[in-house]
This record gives C-alpha cells, sequence and structure tokens, in this order.
C-alpha cells in the first residue's frame, strides 16, 4: 500500500524497465548465470537480487558514511561546543537516551550506529494526520479505530512466533539517531515517532521528557486527565515506562541534547 506495490512481479517490471535496468541485468548475468535476469521465469531469483542489492546499499559507505561532526569528535579531530557538550552528557546520563542508541564505539572500535535494535512502545499518541485511516476498508477495516500494531503484526503471521505477539503489540524498532537532523534544507519539515507525530526534535525529546508528568495541583489536561498536556498513547499496552515519561530535564537540557543530535549529521565539514 504504501508504494503502490501488489506483488513481487509488479516490482520486478519496475526495476526491469528502470533507468537502471542494464544495471539488474548485469548482476544477474555476473552472479547468477542469467542471461537476461528480466526474462527469467523464477520470481524468487529477480526479488531476491532487488532485496540484495538494496542490503548492499544499505550497508555502503554511501550509507554508513560515518562523516559527522561527533564522528570527528570521536577522532579527536574537532570539538564540541559547550551546549553539545552538555547535550552529550546527558544523553548518556540523564536523559538516559543512551540506553538503546549508544553513543560510543563498540569494543572493535566500529562508530556507534545509536541503536540496540530493540523494540519498544515509547506511548507516542495516533497520528491524525495518518492517511491509514481514510484508507478503504478493503486495505483498513477498523477505519479510525486502527491502532498500528508493530512488531506483533510480523509475529501472529509466525506459527513460531504467535504467541508472543500479544506482549509485543505496538512496538516498533530503535531506530538508529545517526542523520536524525539531516534535510535538505533548513525550512524541510522532518517527522519523527513510527507514525510521524512530531514535526521537530524538540517536540519528540520534550514527550520523552514529559509524557508521564502530572499537571499542576487543581489544573486537569485535555486528552487525558492526569497526564501532562499529551494525547492518550495509540497503544497503551507494553509502553517502556522505565527509560522515559519523567526524566526530570529542564527547557535548557532537553535543548542541549537536540543541539548534539545535530552533530550526528553526516557530511561534516
Amino acid at each position: 500500500v504504501e508504494q503502490n506495490i501488489a506483488n513481487a512481479k509488479i516490482l520486478v517490471d519496475k526495476v526491469c524497465n528502470s533507468e537502471y535496468a542494464s544495471i539488474f541485468r548485469k548482476v544477474g548475468n555476473d552472479i547468477w548465470k542469467e542471461p537476461d535476469i528480466c526474462n527469467s521465469k523464477d520470481l524468487n531469483l529477480q526479488f531476491g537480487i532487488i532485496g540484495i542489492a538494496i542490503a548492499a546499499f544499505e550497508n555502503s559507505e554511501k550509507v554508513n558514511g560515518f562523516s559527522s561532526k561527533y564522528d570527528y569528535y570521536l577522532k579527536g579531530k574537532v570539538k564540541l561546543t559547550a551546549r553539545e557538550e552538555q547535550g552529550l552528557a546527558l544523553f548518556n546520563g540523564k536523559a538516559k537516551c543512551a540506553n538503546c542508541h549508544m553513543a560510543d564505539p563498540d569494543t572493535k572500535g566500529t562508530p556507534p550506529l545509536f541503536t540496540d535494535f530493540t523494540f519498544d512502545n515509547l506511548g507516542i499518541p495516533a497520528n491524525p494526520q495518518n492517511p491509514w485511516y481514510s484508507m478503504d476498508a478493503t486495505f483498513n477495516k477498523e477505519g479510525a479505530n486502527w491502532s498500528d500494531p508493530g512488531l506483533a503484526e510480523f509475529l501472529k503471521e509466525m506459527p513460531q512466533y504467535a504467541m508472543l505477539a500479544e506482549e509485543n503489540f505496538g512496538k516498533h524498532q530503535v531506530p538508529t539517531l545517526r542523520n536524525v537532523d539531516k534535510r535538505p534544507s533548513p525550512e524541510f519539515v522532518k517527522c519523527y515517532g513510527h507514525n510521524g507525530y512530531f514535526k521537530s526534535l524538540g517536540e519528540i525529546v520534550h514527550f520523552y521528557n514529559t509524557r508521564d508528568v502530572l499537571p499542576p495541583a487543581g489544573k486537569v489536561s485535555d486528552p487525558k486527565p492526569g497526564i501532562n498536556c499529551w494525547p492518550e498513547p495509540e497503544v497503551g499496552s507494553n509502553m517502556n515506562k522505565d527509560e522515559l515519561g519523567n526524566l526530570g530535564l529542564t527547557a535548557s537540557e532537553e535543548s542541549a541534547i537536540v543541539e548534539f543530535m545535530k552533530t550526528l549529521s553526516d557530511g561534516y565539514v
């Protein structure tokens, strides 16, 4: 639905009619000994080559440049500003960001990937702008009542893992924070969270900090009485309540964390 590609055959046809079809044919001929991979009768092979090509690209230096200001900082080639240093200290400490987004190289010296590849439900509110809610019932039978099942959607279809679906409902993989602020232009609006609910790093950091903060005495917040000013979570079960929700960060500390995350964009000169 997201890419408007109904099946593997349509995807292969798109690749074979693309500007880079000759490269696809070359790979098929050089590695899989298919004289013309586009005319192959083996759809699984065609589809598989596309998948391997994507994986190879994602593993390449074009994607993993490790050329951010922070990378140069780790090599001792540049210094962080005082605010960036403060943000890094908070990131690794009080804000608990590094619990899931590790900021140190591994034991082999590999630059930090800023993800532990685990899955979490952060309690992010539903995004009313999500076009999925208005999709035809052919695709979305639940309409506006739909909640993103996250990891559970995959687990429930696998007999050997189906028993784990319920406890993983609403959980999404921890993303890397590399290039988290990289954008084509300063005015470009990036969306954050699994459903794009937040429209700035400042917003999502504030959410991490205050999701579970009680309002001042005598005041009742609108969407969910007793819970700050945030709407109810899209999925209320299986929420991570240990590493976010009431971190006690000041506005200045939130801002410092954002300043640090801006150092993670590749292409620093």
